[in-house]
Order: structure tokens, then C-alpha cells, then sequence
């Protein structure tokens, strides 16, 4: 397969899955091993990345124009306390276990295990609720959950608004709350790996299309998935995430 393709495939995974509560580095450690695309560099992984910043930007627009613009106002300015009280717990696992989770990214043994542990806490927004969390408690507990699914198999986004469920924070809070938070944590990430871009070379075409593909199939995908959330089918996702670590086990 082309080197093109390759990209235009994985880009498309990163979209989807980065969104879907799935787990976007558990399927292209999979899909990479699948199908041996492991000669594709791990940079490309940065500008995936950058394409579902870009999606989250876009797709969020009128929500991010008055944090930015009227950030001194009292409910976007706690709104942004909040991002940086969650954003905290995340940097410091990110980078304490920086080496850990690169190390991960070369294995498959523990996949399975990862997406099975996702469906279950997933399912368990259908029938575990509590009585509404305090906004910053219940930041910090997001917070150390997004830090841990930077373990492939274990999904950023499905964490984040599982757990906003389950502490009783609401559909429309959790979606929203989830996916302004990726925007560090993603940018954190690619920042910690800004040093392995290779700046002098042609790659840049191919670093461009990893983003616009990316970019387009992550804001239909956040489409999706906010319909679903409407739709109080959230936990259905588990069911998927069951199936997946089974053949995960059976064939890996």
C-alpha cells in the first residue's frame, strides 16, 4: 500500500475513533500491526492530532468565541478554571509516563484489556449515576482519567464523558466540557513530541493531508456522536468495545 494511502487510512481511524468514545490510539496500534504499517514514522501520529484540534475548533466555534473573547466574564472564566484544574492531573501523568506510553504504542498484548476496561465503564453510564458533583472535584477526577486513557486501548473522550456521567454533571455539560478539554491535552501532547518534526525534507503534502483528513472526519464523527449522546445511547459504544477486545484476544 502507498504511502498516501496509508495516511489518507489512518487519518480517516484517527478522525473517527478520536471522537467516538473507541479510543483512537488503541485502533491504529491495532490497525498498524494488522495491516504492518509500522514503517509509517510515529510523527505522522502529531499531525493526525492536530487535524482533530483542528475539528474540535471548528465544530465548537461558538463556544470557544466568547471563552476567548470574553474570558473575564464570570461563567467563562470559570469554565476555563475548570479546563486548568482537569488539565493539571493530565500534564503531570503525561509527562512522568512520557516513555511509558511511547513504549506502548510498540505492543499489542494489552489492547484487549484496555478496550475491555473502556466497555465496561461505558456500559455502566447506563445504569451508575450519581447525585451531581461539585464542579471542581469533579474536574480533578476527569482530569486524572484523561491522563490515564493516554494508554492506547483506553479512550480519551469515552473517560472523560463517562465519568462526567457517572459524577451526575449531564449530557450537554459532559460533551461539551470533554471535548474543550481535549484541546490542551492534545496540544500538550503534540508539544512534548515538537522536537521529532522533521523540518528540512518534502514531507510537508503528506503532513497536510494527514491533518485535512483527519480534520473532516473527526467534525462528522463529534456530529454523530453528540446525536447519540441526544439520544441516550451513549453506553451502546461498550458493546462494541466487548466485541472488538474479543477478536483482540482471539487473533493478537
Amino acid at each position: 500500500m502507498s504511502l498516501l494511502l496509508k495516511i489518507i487510512l489512518l487519518a480517516v481511524v484517527q478522525g473517527l475513533t478520536e471522537f467516538f468514545p473507541i479510543s483512537s490510539s488503541g485502533h491504529l496500534v491495532m490497525l498498524q500491526n494488522i495491516l504492518n504499517f509500522n514503517t509509517l514514522p510515529l510523527v505522522y501520529d502529531l499531525f493526525f492530532h492536530l487535524g482533530t484540534v483542528l475539528a474540535v475548533g471548528v465544530f465548537f466555534f461558538k463556544d470557544l468565541q466568547p471563552l476567548v473573547l470574553r474570558f473575564y466574564e464570570k461563567n467563562n472564566f470559570r469554565m476555563w478554571r475548570l479546563i486548568a484544574t482537569a488539565s493539571l492531573p493530565t500534564a503531570i501523568i503525561g509527562f512522568l509516563g512520557q516513555n511509558f506510553f511511547e513504549a506502548l504504542f510498540e505492543k499489542t498484548d494489552y489492547l484487549g484489556f484496555c478496550f475491555l476496561f473502556t466497555a465496561i465503564v461505558l456500559l455502566s453510564t447506563s445504569f451508575l449515576r450519581a447525585k451531581k458533583t461539585a464542579d471542581f472535584p469533579a474536574a480533578l477526577i476527569i482530569g486524572v482519567v484523561q491522563g490515564i486513557a493516554i494508554i492506547p486501548g483506553i479512550s480519551r473522550s469515552g473517560m472523560t464523558i463517562a465519568v462526567a456521567l457517572i459524577l451526575g454533571l449531564g449530557f450537554e455539560f459532559s460533551f461539551r466540557f470533554s471535548f474543550l478539554l481535549s484541546i490542551p491535552a492534545i496540544l500538550g501532547a503534540m508539544l512534548l513530541e515538537f522536537h521529532k518534526i522533521p523540518w528540512q525534507g518534502g514531507h510537508w503534502p503528506q503532513f497536510l493531508l494527514a491533518v485535512l483528513v483527519s480534520a473532516l472526519s473527526g467534525f462528522l464523527a463529534l456530529g454523530l456522536l453528540k446525536r447519540i449522546m441526544i439520544r441516550d445511547k451513549f453506553h451502546r459504544f461498550g458493546y462494541y468495545l466487548l466485541s472488538l477486545a474479543a477478536l483482540v484476544f482471539l487473533f493478537l
